[in-house]
């Protein structure tokens, strides 16, 4: 199993020459089986550079959504495979209100120009039952996060591996939580590679408690509790430099040196590179 960053930011991309090391596109994930599978986990701004990267082929390509908050979709509309004709994409969630082709709303007036019925591509729903979909030799099963509005974590889990995608979740929300830690632990026990929201400092939450995002600590714990054996910190907020999260990348794995020493700690970075195979250790490359 191959997975690739393109997007790690949350809330709104973030240009710069302060963001460049790191990068400023809004979530997007990109999976792809050794069977050719391939899975898209969000549709931020990171997904332009991902659909200029797919073979152009006929292989059908699965987006999966965390849920529709503007940076997690606003990136479709310059999905280059969306304007190629025969190449199907299904567009999938869970544990949401409404239906994912909902995304296709933002191609409207006054929005964008191009509206969604010039979309070459057939695009498709595919439903997700009892939380688990059986896609070639990946397994995706999903669960509820604990976000303003509703949102879905994923976990794929193949004979190469085990990856999970928990994007957008408050582990301690002051309200009544969707998940409990316990559930959490639980569900993620053992995964081979973690990528999960990690977006404030522990001094930053008196002002963004009750947001749908994580300390970055709480998220080191989850890791530790759940005896993972690499995480991901992803999701960095917008106005984190470099430098910043270069700190935090420091701290975070020095804290892991002395907590848990089966878990190794990166930081998410657009265009890294994991790699997942049944004999090996996980993988990172460029």
């Amino acid at each position: 199993m191959r997975i690739k960053l393109y997007g790690v930011r949350g809330s709104i991309a973030s240009p710069g020459i302060d963001t460049a090391h790191y990068g400023g596109n809004t979530a997007c994930v990109y999976v792809e089986g050794n069977d050719q599978t391939r899975l898209i986990f969000d549709a931020g701004t990171g997904i332009r550079a991902l659909g200029e990267d797919i073979p152009v082929d006929k292989l059908p390509l699965h987006l999966f959504f965390s849920h529709y908050h503007w940076d997690h979709i606003q990136g479709f509309p310059f999905f280059q495979p969306a304007y190629q004709a025969g190449r199907d994409i299904y567009l999938l969630s869970d544990h949401l209100p409404e239906n994912p082709d909902s995304i296709l709303e933002q191609m409207s007036e006054p929005h964008f120009p191009v509206p969604s019925d010039a979309l070459k591509a057939p695009i498709k729903t595919l439903p997700i039952k009892h939380g688990c979909i059986q896609l070639g030799d990946l397994r995706i099963s999903t669960l509820a996060a604990n976000h303003p509005g509703g949102c879905c974590a994923y976990r794929v889990d193949s004979t190469q591996g085990s990856f999970a995608y928990v994007t957008d979740n408050e582990l301690d929300p002051p309200s009544k939580q969707t998940t409990t830690y316990n559930e959490w632990t639980s569900w993620l026990r053992g995964v081979d590679l973690l990528v999960h929201d990690a977006m404030y400092l522990d001094e930053e939450q008196q002002g963004t408690h009750g947001w749908g995002h994580s300390l970055i600590s709480q998220t080191l714990q989850l890791a530790t509790d759940a005896k993972v054996k690499n995480v991901v910190l992803f999701h960095h907020d917008p106005s984190r430099t470099d430098k910043q999260l270069d700190k935090i990348a420091e701290d975070s794995r020095q804290w892991m040196a002395q907590h848990y020493l089966g878990c190794k700690v990166y930081l998410a970075r657009e265009l890294d590179v994991y790699h997942l195979s049944e004999d090996e250790d996980v993988k990172q490359s460029r």
